[in-house]
């Protein structure tokens, strides 16, 4: 199977880790216990960091004459400069990362869900938006993967989340001083994956690579690229278009086995049947094809198969009694 990096993923510290929740609880996260044999993850509470204690009292963020605030109603502090310090300082100190998982609507990690008030108490809400240490993550790290807990219960988005993340990480074990080659082929291994998100990008990657520049311009502008294109998954059509083209490559397929897939294509085209069961057939016709190069692939396998969420969670349940 395919040799996965192990990518590096800050994370809110109250899933599944520590007490450090206001309440002095821990909130229990299916998809970072997932991950917890599989990333590397570095822990965070701004809220303990800037000196809080745990329990506490409830902290929002206000906005007023167009500048946003984090207080304490109860106490009446403005923690804004602490909060923005710790940020700044606690970040800086990162030397490599590759995905983040936050506890939404936190006044500190929220990303885009956090009520924002027009005042500390007895006021309405008057907007939603990301938590203060949160928005400066989103400023440094654009393009990034960036997601709360609560979205990740989705299974789609966790598929894109993880797609994303391995393919970053992968990207970050091949940026230091390596030389073209090396970008030539996570670019082959990810020709498919890059092509099912966006074909014209895909495209100007692979024209890219053909340029006559340095080598850390050739990185640089391939990031750029790189990031842009997985801001969020490719429509269905490309996704088919992308296994129709690598389908195509595959050796001594018989007339009988194209109208098959196909037929397959046209029905996932429908929602008749799963995404699953299209790459299933094409990781089977890779290997007759191609041996365990196609592990490789990160279109046929986009991150560890342990990651992936279960298809029917209630597949084992009675609904018909004794």
């Amino acid at each position: 199977m395919r040799n996965f990096p192990k990518p590096i993923v800050l994370v809110s510290s109250c899933l599944e880790f520590d007490k450090v929740r206001y309440n002095g609880q821990v909130i229990p996260s299916k998809i970072v216990r997932d991950l917890i044999p599989f990333v590397d993850f570095i822990k965070v509470c701004p809220e303990v960091g800037i000196g809080l204690g745990v329990p506490r009292d409830v902290l929002r963020v206000i906005r007023q004459n167009g500048e946003y605030h984090l207080v304490q109603p109860k106490t009446g502090q403005d923690l804004t400069e602490r909060m923005n310090s710790f940020t700044n300082s606690f970040l800086d100190g990162i030397d490599a990362i590759d995905g983040f998982i936050f506890k939404g609507f936190s006044p500190s990690m929220g990303v885009d869900d956090v009520k924002v008030y027009a005042g500390a108490s007895m006021a309405p809400v008057v907007e939603k938006g990301a938590g203060l240490f949160a928005k400066e993550v989103i400023a440094r790290y654009e393009g990034y993967p960036i997601e709360e807990n609560e979205r990740l219960r989705n299974n789609h988005i966790r598929h894109h989340f993880l797609t994303k993340l391995y393919t970053f990480a992968a990207f970050r074990n091949i940026m230091s001083d390596n030389p073209p080659r090396e970008l030539v082929k996570f670019h082959k291994n990810n020709f498919y994956l890059l092509m099912s998100y966006d074909r014209e990008l895909s495209d100007k990657m692979s024209e890219l690579l053909n340029k006559d520049i340095e080598n850390q311009q050739m990185f640089m502008e391939y990031s750029s690229f790189l990031k842009q294109i997985m801001k969020k998954p490719g429509k269905l059509y490309l996704r088919i278009d992308a296994a129709r083209e690598q389908f195509s490559h595959f050796e001594d397929i018989t007339p009988t086995e194209f109208s098959f897939f196909q037929g397959i294509l046209e029905r996932f085209a429908k929602n008749q049947t799963s995404w699953d069961a299209v790459i299933e057939i094409m990781r089977m016709l890779s290997l007759s094809s191609f041996g365990d190069v196609s592990y490789e692939d990160s279109f046929l396998y986009p991150y560890p198969e342990e990651l992936k969420a279960e298809v029917d969670d209630r597949r084992e349940k009675d609904y018909w009694g004794d």
